[in-house]
């Protein structure tokens, strides 16, 4: 019984030290990413009603979360975010303001990350583009 609670003490620290050593160097959760969000339609001339997340938001409460802007196109904004935040953008045309809304016109969304384009979406009607910050 001796002999097992020595072989014990001694590997004790062996699995204590690689335990703690699992981590190290590898805490992303604390990063930062630099997030560009663009939306575009191919008639400039209509006025774009934009849904983007900012923070984390709650996937199923979009709407309530994301910040909506009206503008017209192109559109383009910057913004800093977090390891583990939900990118979303959608655009389509507005329409409340007496504009004639076709369905040919072609909305377009953008996700770059870092400067490098993570996300892009083409359609008519609307355009809807995601992506989790996880690398």
């Amino acid at each position: 019984m001796t002999k097992l609670i020595r072989t014990l003490i001694l590997f004790l620290p062996f699995v204590i030290f690689s335990c703690s050593s699992d981590n190290d160097g590898d805490d992303t959760t604390g990063k930062t990413y630099k997030v560009r969000y663009e939306a575009s339609c191919d008639n400039p001339n209509t006025t774009l009603r934009i849904l983007y997340t900012t923070k984390n938001a709650d996937i199923e409460h979009i709407s309530e979360d994301a910040k909506e802007v009206f503008v017209k196109s192109p559109f383009s904004t910057e913004l800093e975010m977090k390891y583990g935040d939900y990118c979303y953008i959608s655009v389509y045309a507005n329409g409340d303001d007496g504009e004639t809304i076709s369905d040919e016109l072609t909305f377009t969304s953008s996700i770059f990350v870092d400067g490098i384009k993570k996300a892009e979406t083409s359609n008519k009607t609307v355009s809807v583009s995601y992506y989790i910050l996880t690398d």
